[in-house]
């Protein structure tokens, strides 16, 4: 059995070695003379690196060359760092490179310092500027750049779309300057179509991030209840002493449970249980555990009080205080020397986010992060003070107001300024006598759902993660009767695919800089074809030179137009490519676009107003 293990693995080595190799040489006898590094991606991603890798192959195919690429292993940034993106130069030029190709501004430093380093090998940057090691912009004899033309893309985007029959548009931007030249160009090309058709086409301009977009990003979560008397089930009362989980159930609800933070020189000893239904015994309270903080109940035919009860502490206890935002303690908990503890900061108030702790201590080592607003603390032989230090938000924030509906006694809790993937921790206020918490509801001011999703909406105590809110910009758009928006150049711009999923009729989103769209919810993507750009720089190098990739080589196109549209397409593409069709510089970021570009037919709404 052995031997003909034996064979096999040989033979599957040998025909391994035939399909990598063409022969079993040792790596550091092959020789390749294009070499694409990869900026951590596969070359089958169905993006920029395949895109590169595509245009290597078809390159050295044709030139009669060697070719092969190397995937970085990614650092826990989720980034070639500077070291493993050498090591790989290194490795390129140990194989024989004649050229290395380097994709997209993950490689902006890396290109300079790599020509520096090997004068007889050319380097391609694609899509970056080169840059030396303090960030100022640098060239190198043997080492060239593409850099591509976003206003011609986004020229390409507007055409595209008024030809395809949409007359009310939307362009979802960011206060850049990228985003401001795709932006622009989205103008002047459905200018260019609503002109040269004749049919008057509108389009929404919003940039997410300019004090000048009228729009609130805020929505409302209401605890809501219901009579008893409108309940088919049983329900029971449960009264939770020095902790929280009262409220009133069903039968069968799993309610948690969670004792108040120990007074100081004591620590939680159990939890005390106590029927209020006659006849049922005390028994008959279905804790999962009595002697951790944190229990589940099982709530069955009775109501009960269950109360936390402490002890003296053996050890000395030292105080962990994390101080609210407007004054005084916000929580208070108290641990023996050795112990950690996690701390998380109150919610921001509206229109701020946090920024850092303040702490009543020098040791590094108390902290985990003294940035992240939940973090952990570790006891030493004093008590420990946390103020949570705010700042004004740069961006807007995803301001939540929870709010207590009929039946319900008192204020519901959650309420605060949050960010994109914090958790919001939400608790419903007791109901009224003669009531019972019913479900959690969110809207946002036009009455739309916040796209949030809760661990259990039905559960008085639970918790949500805080989606994208900028989505509801655009959808938005798509409620006031936009059919299409383009998010060229906008680093939030994936939002304008998910906000079509919340449609039962026809609305489109333009994608941009994606290779192949096809498993995205665009329905075209003005893309950047790196694969052009290679073929442009390998056909030609040129060292010291960036060259711009656009319509005249075409590297820049729409991933898809319909065959019926594409004479009219085609004859734009190649007035552009030879400059019978200008675009316009874009306006300065912060500028009003809707008067920039004079138009018979178009109309820009620079910003979305209020209702």
């Amino acid at each position: 059995m052995r031997k003909v293990v034996s064979i096999l693995l040989c033979a599957v080595m040998a025909i391994g070695c035939a399909f990598a190799f063409a022969g079993c040489t040792p790596a550091e006898k092959l020789s390749y003379d294009v070499v694409l590094i990869t900026d951590g991606g596969t070359v089958s991603d169905g993006s920029y690196n395949q895109s590169a890798w595509a245009g290597v192959s078809e390159f050295a195919e044709s030139a009669d060359m060697t070719s092969r690429y190397y995937q970085p292993v990614l650092d826990e940034s989720g980034i070639v760092s500077a070291e493993s993106a050498m090591s790989y130069v290194d490795l390129a030029v140990k194989s024989g490179a004649k050229y290395i190709v380097l994709p997209t501004a993950a490689y902006e430093n890396a290109a300079y310092e790599s020509a520096e380093k090997y004068a007889d090998v050319k380097f391609i940057l694609i899509d970056g500027a080169p840059k030396a090691e303090n960030g100022e912009a640098a060239k190198a004899d043997n080492l060239m750049s593409v850099s591509f033309d976003d206003l011609q893309s986004g020229f390409l985007a507007g055409y595209n779309a008024v030809i395809s029959g949409n007359q009310k548009l939307g362009y979802f931007g960011e206060n850049t300057e990228k985003s401001r030249a795709y932006g622009s160009g989205y103008i002047q090309g459905a200018a260019y179509a609503a002109d040269s058709k004749g049919i008057p086409v509108t389009v929404d301009y919003a940039d997410y991030d300019s004090p000048r977009l009228n729009y609130s990003y805020s929505f409302t979560v209401k605890a809501n209840y219901k009579k008893i008397s409108e309940i088919d089930e049983d329900v029971f009362k449960i009264n939770v002493v020095n902790g929280t989980g009262s409220g009133v159930y069903t039968e069968g609800s799993n309610v948690t449970l969670t004792a108040d933070p120990a007074p100081e020189g004591k620590v939680f000893d159990r939890w005390e249980v106590k029927s209020d239904t006659e006849g049922v015994k005390d028994s008959k309270v279905n804790l999962s555990t009595k002697t951790k903080p944190s229990t589940n109940l099982l709530v069955e035919k009775c109501d009960a009080t269950i109360t936390a009860a402490y002890k003296d502490a053996e050890d000395t206890l030292y105080p962990v205080i994390v101080m609210n935002t407007g004054g005084g303690e916000y929580t208070k908990q108290f641990a023996a020397s050795g112990a950690s503890l996690e701390v998380i900061a109150p919610a921001a108030a509206f229109g701020t986010v946090f920024d850092h702790w303040n702490i009543n201590s020098d040791d590094e080592g108390v902290i985990d992060d003294l940035n992240a607003k939940d973090t952990w603390v570790h006891i030493g032989e004093a008590g420990l003070t946390l103020e949570p230090v705010y700042v004004k938000s740069v961006s807007p924030t995803f301001d939540v107001t929870v709010v207590t509906g009929e039946g319900g006694e008192g204020e519901s809790s959650g309420s605060g300024a949050y960010q994109m993937g914090d958790r919001v921790s939400l608790s419903a206020a007791l109901p009224k006598d003669g009531y019972i918490f019913y479900n959690w509801s969110n809207a946002d001011e036009d009455g739309y759902g916040a796209g949030i999703s809760m661990e259990n909406e039905y559960y008085p105590i639970t918790s949500f993660e805080m989606v994208n809110r900028y989505k509801a910009v655009v959808e938005k758009m798509y409620n006031k009767g936009v059919s299409v928006v383009y998010a060229g150049g906008n680093t939030q711009g994936d939002v304008v695919s998910d906000a079509t999923w919340s449609y039962n009729f026809p609305v489109a989103a333009i994608g941009s800089e994606i290779w192949q769209s096809g498993w995205t919810n665009y329905y075209s993507s003005s893309v950047k074809d790196y694969a052009a750009a290679v073929k442009a720089c390998l056909n030609d190098f040129k060292g010291g030179e960036s060259i711009v990739g656009n319509c005249s080589n075409k590297c820049v196109a729409m991933s898809y137009v319909d065959e019926k549209l594409a004479d009219d397409y085609n004859a734009v593409y190649a007035a552009l490519g030879d400059g019978k069709i200008a675009v316009k510089p874009a306006v300065s970021v912060g500028s009003d676009v809707s008067g920039a570009y004079p138009s018979k037919c178009l109309t820009v709404n620079y910003w979305i107003t209020e209702d």
